[in-house]
């Protein structure tokens, strides 16, 4: 009787563990046919101390020398940071032609679209393209290559970073991701279900500038690491107690 009533509750709870443990591992999970909408993108703007790639084209080569002289000159440094140009403290960029323009809180589309007006008064029909060389992103935790990564398109979501970092492993809680990020000088902390689409509509669906992501470990990896070795001993000398009980039992 007793080995009927443990095979029934050992079998149950392998069978919701399973269920548990399917929930858990799928990303984007929904009902059938089930609309979620997208986060809206807002263009990144840029701030003090951001390095800026600024190209500059034109019919008339010669007339935007200047601007290829200065990337010849960097170029030799072997850094592509030093490519750019920084933007100083006072949200201003030191350019060839125009000298100081102020671009913090702008977007990159808006800061292009400021110098080529102002280009336009000593160089014809300018085209110029504005990219930040400093969007990097970071991702932690339970990923199979963890790392800080150099973005070139800043409009990236927290899937595509994680993709970067390799996926996760099969150690990582996929409904439990967290994503740090810092808005108006505080670090906020969010965490993220990646096993419900619901997340797609959040604000912290696209990615900042420095967002940090860490994945944390589910209990199997804490434990195969060593921290619940003693909880472990506890269990199973418990369930040998219940086993010497239980024999007793069926001997009696």
């Amino acid at each position: 009787k007793y080995n009927i009533i443990i095979s029934f509750f050992i079998s149950l709870a392998f069978i919701l563990n399973s269920c548990a443990s399917k929930k858990k591992t799928i990303y984007l999970q929904s009902k059938n046919n089930s609309i979620t909408s997208i986060a809206k993108y807002n263009n990144e703007t840029i701030n003090a101390n951001d390095i800026l790639n600024v190209s500059v084209s034109a019919l008339d080569i010669t007339s935007i020398v200047p601007f290829s002289k200065e990337k010849m000159m960097t170029n030799n440094m072997n850094q592509s940071l030093i490519d750019g140009y920084k933007v100083s403290a006072e949200g201003k960029v030191s350019l060839p032609l125009i000298g100081n323009v102020k671009v913090s809180g702008l977007t990159t589309t808006q800061a292009s679209e400021t110098i080529q007006n102002l280009l336009s008064k000593s160089i014809i029909d300018p085209i110029v393209s504005i990219r930040l060389l400093n969007y990097k992103i970071t991702v932690l935790g339970e990923v199979n290559h963890p790392g800080t990564f150099n973005i070139y398109d800043p409009k990236i979501n927290i899937i595509q970073a994680l993709g970067l970092a390799g996926d996760i492993t099969i150690y990582g809680k996929k409904n439990k991701i967290k994503l740090t990020r810092e808005i108006n000088g505080n670090n906020v902390t969010t965490h993220i279900d990646l096993t419900n689409t619901n997340f797609i509509s959040s604000d912290f669906y696209y990615l900042r500038k420095n967002d940090l992501i860490y994945v944390e470990p589910t209990f199997a990896k804490i434990k195969n690491s060593g921290y619940i070795g003693q909880i472990s001993n506890v269990a199973t000398v418990f369930s040998l107690i219940m086993s010497i009980i239980i024999l007793s039992n069926n001997t009696n």
